[in-house]
């Protein structure tokens, strides 16, 4: 439907109603979670298996063989645990298969790395590192290329790469909006070939009626040339809020995929 990365993100075990129904192990419950998203136009079905430590293994096991025959897509892992990363690549590892995430930390590079080389899936890589979150745009920068001088060592192609700037809430951090934005075209400058990627839902935490908050956000980051975002594509407007705007940047020819989505009632 777009050139932009829609990782979808409910079937997240943080989540209480969502933990609760897996650990009940409700599949129709799960099978019309991703149905749903897929409809509303994901690319990939982000799977977070983390409500219990001690037994992420096993529910990604459990999500993973069930996701996996209910779409088509492929599967966005989003795990800081690499034996759950591995269980689920052993069961599903198509084409475009995204492992959420990497960064700049020691641990991450030697856990989580060469899982994306030996199954040679696409990773998301955050700009974070042993400094912990960066404070500014200076210190993002910083990060984007120490991993992209990384890839290149293990010989992974930065096409492979969706790199996250990060996203703080505007609430307490107002500043960092623009470190993110200013990141993104950071990328697309120095790193043509490379993607990148935000959690978009950060942005409103702690205010009230979020989703206007994270649709506004939405816009302005593809206004600088976000490809790539991890949200609920199937919350309000967010859908509309991204065809149109590519619509009005010319990257929707006669708004086709805006007016398609209309007619299928998907906005």
């Amino acid at each position: 439907m777009s050139n932009i990365t829609i990782i979808a993100e409910r079937i997240n075990m943080t989540r209480k109603k969502m933990r609760e129904r897996i650990w009940e192990r409700d599949i129709d419950f799960v099978v019309n979670e991703v149905k749903k998203q897929e409809h509303m136009g994901a690319t990939h079905i982000d799977i977070n298996a983390g409500g219990d430590p001690s037994k992420e293994v096993e529910d990604m096991i459990w999500l993973t063989e069930l996701v996996s025959k209910a779409t088509e897509l492929p599967i966005s892992f989003d795990s800081a645990n690499p034996d759950a990363l591995k269980a689920g690549l052993e069961i599903c590892n198509r084409p475009g298969t995204i492992i959420n995430s990497i960064t700049g930390e020691k641990s991450r590079i030697e856990n989580t790395l060469p899982l994306v080389i030996e199954y040679n899936t696409h990773a998301i890589a955050l700009t974070m590192d042993d400094n912990g979150m960066p404070p500014d745009l200076d210190a993002r920068i910083r990060v984007v290329d120490n991993l992209v001088v990384l890839m290149k060592e293990n010989n992974i192609s930065l096409d492979r790469i969706h790199m996250d700037t990060l996203v703080q809430p505007v609430s307490s951090n107002p500043e960092q909006v623009a470190y993110t934005i200013a990141g993104i075209k950071y990328i697309h400058e120095n790193y043509p070939e490379m993607h990148t990627m935000v959690g978009l839902s950060n942005v409103s935490y702690g205010v009230p009626r979020r989703i206007h908050m994270n649709r506004a956000f939405f816009v302005l980051l593809i206004q600088a040339g976000l490809d790539g975002a991890i949200i609920d594509n199937t919350a309000d407007g967010m859908l509309g809020a991204m065809l149109a705007t590519l619509a009005m940047l010319g990257k929707d020819e006669y708004c086709m995929d805006y007016i398609s989505a209309a007619r299928t009632e998907k906005i």
